[in-house]
Formats: structure tokens, sequence, C-alpha cells
């Protein structure tokens, strides 16, 4: 008989979060469009560098952008945006609304963010997409 074990280890001040992005297709669309052509898949896309094809100012604004998207995923049928991030310490929701304000405050940001290392789990969710009440 063969037992594998797999160790998943997290580093301290690393935040995985998940987003489920709706809203209307042409918003959700160019967002998609956007990380693309940045080569979301198949390398990490810079915070910042999806910040300043938005024009979005972070540093004047304060808004964290430290960290990556790793991975999306686009569901034409249903319009879901669904993107993983890998960021320091909390997850850059302010970001990704300064970005939704980028394409008109037309879509809807759901996510649960974890950062064991901090002990952060949290859940916002504009759908239902997620119903985990708690992490152990």
């Amino acid at each position: 008989m063969v037992y594998r074990l797999t160790v998943f280890i997290n580093m301290a001040n690393n935040c995985y979060t998940i987003y489920k992005i709706t809203g209307s297709q042409k918003a959700v669309k160019n967002l998609w469009d956007t990380l693309v052509s940045m080569g979301v898949n198949t390398e990490c896309v810079s915070l910042s560098d999806l910040a300043e094809h938005y024009g979005i100012d972070y540093q004047s604004r304060q808004i964290s952008v430290r960290g990556g998207l790793f991975f999306a995923e686009y569901e034409s049928g249903e319009n879901l945006l669904t993107l993983r991030t890998r960021t320091a310490w909390a997850g850059c929701h302010e970001f990704f609304w300064a970005v939704n304000e980028a394409l008109g405050n037309e879509m809807n940001i759901s996510y649960r963010e974890k950062e064991p290392g901090s002990v952060i789990f949290r859940i916002h969710d504009e759908g239902e997409f997620f119903t985990q009440k708690c992490c152990v």
C-alpha cells in the first residue's frame, strides 16, 4: 500500500484571493480582453501594469498593487470572469473597485480572500459564489 502526503506550504504575508466578476458584458469582456493581451495564464500579470493600462493613479489614491494575477478564466455564456491573485498581506479589493470605476461601474465583484499567516479569511459575495462560513 502506498500513502502519499501532499503538503501545501504558505509563506507568511501571501494572500490568495479568488474574484468572481459579473456585470455588463462590455465591461467584463473589456477586462478579459485586456488580461489576455497582457499574457494572463502564461505569466503573472502585475497589478501595477493593469493599473497603468486603465489610467489608475494608485500612488496618489494609496491603492495597493503589490502582487499579480496568476489565473483568469472567462465563461462567455454566463458572462463570468474568475481571477486568482497572490498579493501582499491582503487582497487588493480597492484596486479592483478602481478598475470597475474606470469601466463605468458596470461590474459586480465578489471575492474570497485567505492569508493563513495573518489568519485572514474574508468573503464578499454579490452572488452565490462562496458558501463557506469559515476556514479551518
